[in-house]
């Protein structure tokens, strides 16, 4: 199973931790349900099959971001996200 990982970060760099990591868009069907960053804004999702899936990102303070990834294989995707513009 393809997993995606990375960062959610500030428009500064510095992680967000708490922020909510989700897929908001994606090929079949997929888990509605939202994780939360690290201290260190680092998150870890498995994703259900290969193909195109939009990560959407909500932090409180910093607003939100979203980025499209595609996965193959098993392998781990990095993706970061940066919120707050």
């Amino acid at each position: 199973m393809p997993i995606i990982s990375g960062r959610v970060v500030d428009r500064e760099g510095r992680p967000v931790p708490g922020a909510r990591v989700f897929f908001s868009r994606g090929p079949g069907a997929y888990a509605d349900v939202a994780l939360l960053t690290g201290d260190d804004g680092e998150y870890s999702m498995a994703a259900p099959s290969e193909g195109q899936y939009e990560i959407t990102t909500l932090a409180d303070e910093h607003g939100s971001a979203r980025a499209t990834v595609d996965v193959s294989g098993d392998g781990v995707r990095d993706l970061e996200l940066r919120v707050g513009g």
